[in-house]
C-alpha cells in the first residue's frame, strides 16, 4: 500500500525508508519546501516535487519531459552560467543567483551531481529556493549603509567647519584682551569700550554657537529629552524681546510683539526658548540699522481625519512667525540653509559671522513637537520664519 499523510503512521515510517515501494520517499520529496526536480543529462525534467509543481501551477505529468529552462525561465535553451551545464562539464555542484522576471522572485539555484553505483552521471538534483526576502534586506542594508556613510561624512565635514569657527571668536577675544593689556595706560576709555564691546560680541557669538553645538548633539545621540508641558507662550516670547533688547538697541532695531492676548501652549520649554532665541538672533542679524523685528501668532487647525478625529474635535496649533526687514535671502540658499552638509551661512549686516547650525537645530525642534519649520524670504526685501507646536488643551 503507497503511504499518504492520512494513513501513515508515526511507528510505521521510518521502519519504511528501506522500502522502495512503500510511498516514504515520495512523502519526503514532496515535503521539501523548495522546488527540487531531477533533470536528466538531456537537461529535461524527469521528477518534480510539490513546491515546483506548485510553483509553474502544472501537474507532474506536463512537467516531465519538459526542459527546466523553458519552464522556469521561458528560454529557448539553456543559459551560459546554468548550473546544469557547469555540472555535466565538471561533474561538481553548482549554485548561482538570479532574478526571476516570470515570478518575479530572486532565486538561489543549485545544481547537484547524481551518480549511479559505477560512478557514472544521470543527471542533477536542481534545487531552486526562494531568497527574495534575503535579497530585499540585503538592499535594504546597502542602502542604510551609504545613508549612514554618507551622513558621517556629512558630519565629519560639518564638524570640521565648525571647530574652525569656533576658533575665529577666541582668537578674536583673545587677540584684544592682549591689546587692551599692552596698551592700557596709552588708551582712552573710548577705545577701551570700543574693544571690549568686541570682546563681548565674539564671547556672545562662541557661547552661542557652543551651546547650539550642545543641544544639536543632544538631540541627535536622543539625550535630549522631549518634556511637554503647559505654559505660557506670550510670556516666553517676552523673556526673548527682554533677553536680547541690549543687542536689538545696539544697531538701532526695534521689537514688535502682535501677541496681545495669552497663548497657553504644549510643548518642551526649553527647546521653545532656544527656537525663539535662535531666530531672534538671526533677525537681528540680518536686519539693517533703523529696521525691525515682529513677532506674531495665529491659530492653526491641522487635518486630523487620519487619528479619527471628528470636525468638533480637530486638533490646534500655533504657527509663531519672526518678521524682519533685514536682507532677505537669495533663491539658491533657501534650498541649503536646512543641509548639515553645505555650512552654508551668510554675513550680517554688521559682518556678524554664523556656523549655520541654528536652523538647522531650530528645524529639528520644531520637527520634535510635531510641528515644520517654513521660510519666506526675498532678496533685499527682508525674511519671515514660522514654526508651529500644540495648543494646550488638545
Amino acid at each position: 500500500m503507497k503511504l499518504t499523510p492520512a494513513n501513515i503512521q508515526n511507528s510505521d515510517f521510518f521502519s519504511q525508508l528501506s522500502n522502495p515501494d512503500s510511498g516514504v520517499w515520495e512523502l519526503i520529496f514532496d515535503s521539501i519546501p523548495d522546488m527540487v526536480a531531477l533533470i536528466n543529462l538531456e537537461n529535461t525534467i524527469v521528477k518534480a516535487n510539490k513546491a515546483m509543481r506548485q510553483m509553474v501551477n502544472v501537474g507532474e505529468k506536463s512537467l516531465i519531459g519538459h526542459s527546466c529552462f523553458n519552464l522556469m525561465h521561458d528560454k529557448g535553451c539553456a543559459t551560459s552560467n546554468c548550473p546544469h551545464l557547469g555540472m555535466i562539464r565538471d561533474r561538481k555542484p553548482h549554485t548561482i543567483q538570479l532574478f526571476e522576471p516570470k515570478f518575479g522572485l530572486h532565486l538561489e539555484i543549485s545544481a547537484i551531481p547524481i551518480f549511479d553505483a559505477e560512478n557514472n552521471l544521470l543527471g542533477s538534483m536542481h534545487i531552486a529556493r526562494n531568497i527574495t526576502i534575503q535579497k530585499e534586506s540585503e538592499a535594504r542594508l546597502q542602502e542604510y549603509n551609504k545613508e549612514l556613510e554618507d551622513l558621517n561624512q556629512s558630519k565629519d565635514k560639518f564638524f570640521s567647519i565648525v571647530a574652525h569657527d569656533l576658533r575665529s571668536p577666541f582668537q578674536g577675544m583673545l587677540g584684544f584682551t592682549d591689546l587692551i593689556l599692552d596698551e592700557l595706560d596709552e588708551l582712552t576709555k573710548k577705545e577701551i569700550r570700543e574693544y571690549l564691546q568686541k570682546v563681548r560680541d565674539s564671547s556672545y557669538g562662541a557661547f552661542s554657537l557652543l551651546e547650539n553645538l550642545l543641544n544639536w548633539s543632544r538631540l541627535q545621540t536622543g539625550r535630549m529629552q522631549y518634556n511637554p508641558s503647559e505654559f505660557s507662550l506670550t510670556e516666553a516670547v517676552a523673556g526673548i524681546i527682554s533677553l536680547l533688547n541690549s543687542n536689538a538697541q545696539g544697531k538701532n532695531i526695534q521689537f514688535y510683539s502682535n501677541l496681545n492676548e495669552e497663548y497657553w501652549v504644549f510643548a518642551d520649554r526649553q527647546m521653545v526658548h532656544s527656537i525663539l532665541l535662535n531666530l531672534a538672533t538671526n533677525a537681528i542679524k540680518f536686519t539693517y540699522p533703523g529696521g525691525s523685528v515682529h513677532f506674531d501668532a495665529k491659530i492653526k487647525l491641522i487635518d486630523s481625519s487620519e487619528n479619527g478625529s471628528t470636525a468638533d474635535d480637530q486638533l490646534k496649533q500655533i504657527e509663531i512667525s519672526i518678521t524682519d526687514t533685514g536682507t532677505g535671502m537669495p533663491a539658491e540658499a533657501l534650498g541649503r540653509i536646512f543641509k548639515i552638509e553645505d555650512h552654508f551661512s551668510l554675513a550680517g549686516t554688521s559682518n556678524e559671522k554664523g556656523a549655520g547650525l541654528g536652523l538647522i537645530l531650530v528645524k529639528e525642534m520644531a520637527e520634535k513637537h510635531g510641528g515644520t519649520l517654513n521660510v519666506v524670504s526675498e532678496e533685499g526685501k527682508g525674511s519671515t520664519f514660522s514654526f508651529t507646536i500644540p495648543l494646550a488643551g488638545n
